[in-house]
């Protein structure tokens, strides 16, 4: 079976986590929300007693408001905090900026 696209660059990101003091507690997880939809998560991470779900977005695209509304209905689901972690090439709307502000999402870019 051929891997993702994104996985070498989610590898990358756990391992530089686990570095940081992060506990991996899952990767590339499937969830169920409810009984007809799923959620993937890229990274879950633990520090301390906070959990994270962290989505990496490593392509050339812009991400919208509706992908920070998705990021964090998932991770609230799960108790974590919503974090995406970004190459250079990703670029967020003025909007989806103003809302991950707003509901608290962390940016990490890389």
């Amino acid at each position: 079976m051929a891997k993702r696209k994104g996985s070498k660059k989610e590898t990358l990101v756990a391992n530089k986590l686990k570095k940081l003091g992060y506990k991996i507690l899952e990767r590339n997880s499937v969830k169920r929300l409810n009984q007809y939809k799923k959620a993937e998560y890229d990274v879950i991470a633990k520090r301390g007693n906070k959990k994270y779900a962290i989505e990496v977005k490593s392509g050339k695209q812009t991400l919208t408001s509706n992908d920070i509304e998705k990021h964090v209905k998932k991770s609230n689901k799960i108790g974590a905090k919503p974090v995406f972690y970004v190459s250079k090439r990703v670029k967020f709307t003025k909007p989806a900026q103003e809302l991950a502000k707003k509901k608290g999402v962390k940016i990490i870019r890389d």
